[in-house]
């Protein structure tokens, strides 16, 4: 058994190296196959004006039956309606709701009585037209109408068609920066391996405000669109 000893021990040295030997060889497989990359990112921006307003306004009205406070809300809605035609807008462009009713209880839970509301909303190309609307409904809370309105919501329909073009510019962008980095270094761009393109940001003209899930601000009429496109390519 002794003297099996040296052998053994040799057995395991010569195991040992070529186990070292076979993770310096894999180390240098996976470095040649290794490729040097850098990642830049590339943006375009583009201002653009709203075309699409929506409006949302409500009148609600509380009263001890439902009775009484459905007729005192039917006459406010009736004189809505016309003071917003009156101004301009078409029956196509307006939809009243029909009446929501919730019951108010008290305390000990009594009942107090019924509030009823309808909602009205403007849906039109016209902003123009809507927002001299928006600016007439202001004569119903003179007339004590219990008008409840929304700020307008401006929205760029052609977004979609916008895409493509920005996206390239935003690329282009990109790889121009790539360029400025490698050659610095004294590298060479290699190929393209991967391009991801960001949600768009449609922002107030004025905002910084970045998402990483985008960002769509409609209290503007102006609108600034930026396309975000991240390149990584290889460097030889």
């Amino acid at each position: 058994m002794r003297a099996r000893l040296p052998q053994l021990a040799g057995l395991a040295l010569v195991a040992g190296a070529l186990l070292v030997g076979l993770i310096v060889v894999a180390d240098g497989i996976r470095d040649r196959g290794a490729v040097d990359t850098v990642t830049v990112t590339g943006s375009a921006k583009r201002s653009v004006t709203a075309d699409y307003v929506v409006w949302h306004a409500s009148i609600s009205v509380q009263e001890s039956t439902t009775a009484r406070a459905a007729g005192r809300l039917d006459g406010w809605v009736r004189r809505t309606v016309v003071v917003l035609k009156q101004a301009g807008i078409e029956d196509a462009e307006l939809t009243v709701a029909p009446v929501s009713t919730e019951r108010n209880v008290g305390e000990f839970g009594d009942l107090i009585g019924y509030l009823l509301t309808r909602s009205l909303e403007v849906r039109s190309a016209r902003i123009d037209a809507v927002l001299a609307a928006i600016a007439a409904s202001d004569q119903l809370l003179a007339e004590d109408v219990p008008l409840t309105a929304q700020p307008p919501q401006f929205t760029y329909t052609k977004l979609a068609s916008l895409r493509p073009a920005l996206t390239s510019e935003a690329t282009k962008d990109a790889l121009r920066r790539a360029e400025a980095i490698v050659e610095i270094t004294g590298g060479k761009l290699g190929r393209v391996i991967d391009v991801s393109v960001a949600p768009f940001q449609v922002t107030d003209p004025a905002s910084t405000e970045v998402d990483d899930y985008g960002i769509y601000d409609t209290s503007t009429r102006e609108k600034e669109v930026t396309a975000v496109v991240n390149v990584t390519l290889a460097v030889t």
